[in-house]
């Protein structure tokens, strides 16, 4: 259960720095809401980032000792983090869609 924990945090620190790298290098529109809005995407992204991260971070060094710990019990927090993780690979699913059609 620890590996899987480590694994989501992993999969959406990934997804979450793509994602910041593309929001924060959008300039295709010269519309000044869609650059506001893409600042917003990738601050938000950031964040993401930042918080997979750390928090996987802290899970990767506590090792098993945390699954005795009702708070840090390693099921629970794959339930609080998967619509986190799957809304964050989602929106890099969008992307790659994006970059791709736009190759062609």
């Amino acid at each position: 259960m620890h590996n899987l924990v480590f694994a989501q945090y992993f999969a959406t620190a990934l997804s979450s720095a793509f994602n910041a790298c593309y929001f924060f290098g959008y300039r295709s529109s010269p519309k000044t809401r869609r650059r506001i809005g893409a600042i917003v995407l990738g601050m938000v992204s950031l964040a993401i980032f930042i918080e997979s991260l750390y928090f996987g971070t802290f899970s990767f060094y506590q090792g098993h000792e945390w699954t005795t710990s009702f708070f840090l019990n390693p099921s629970y927090w794959l339930g609080a983090r998967l619509l986190l993780c799957l809304s964050s690979l989602l929106i890099s699913a969008l992307i790659l869609r994006h970059l791709l059609a736009n190759r062609r």
